[in-house]
């Protein structure tokens, strides 16, 4: 079974930076029987990642006025995963990420909301 472990683009997946989900997905995986094929993705700046399994998604510009950041990496995660036939994705804390990725892989999805969801867009 092979797994895609979604952070929010903001949430800081690293020893110096490391956020209150980023900390959850390390336990939870350091504990997980499918720890060999479990990937978590991410954006992060830093390479102190607290797992080795973690790959970084590149946003060209978090700052930018005029196009999306969150569709932008949604649509980097999708061009990553196209052809690797995720079994389960998991996606944390964005519920927008869910209704964008979906149409375009073929895999189940779990959704953590690690916050208030009556507050979250989506």
């Amino acid at each position: 079974m092979k797994i895609a472990t979604l952070l929010p683009y903001k949430e800081n997946y690293t020893f110096s930076k490391a956020q209150a989900a980023a900390i959850w997905v390390r336990d939870f995986y350091q504990n997980s029987k499918f720890k060999k094929n479990n990937y978590i993705f991410g954006n992060t700046s830093s390479n102190d990642f607290l797992t080795d399994n973690y790959i970084n998604i590149k946003i060209s510009n978090l700052k930018s006025k005029f196009t999306s950041t969150t569709k932008e990496y949604c649509n980097n995660f999708i061009k990553f995963s196209k052809n690797k036939n995720f079994d389960i994705i998991e996606i944390h804390n964005r519920p927008e990420v869910f209704n964008i990725i979906k149409p375009y892989l073929n895999s189940k999805f779990i959704l953590y909301f690690h916050n208030n969801t009556i507050t979250m867009s989506g």
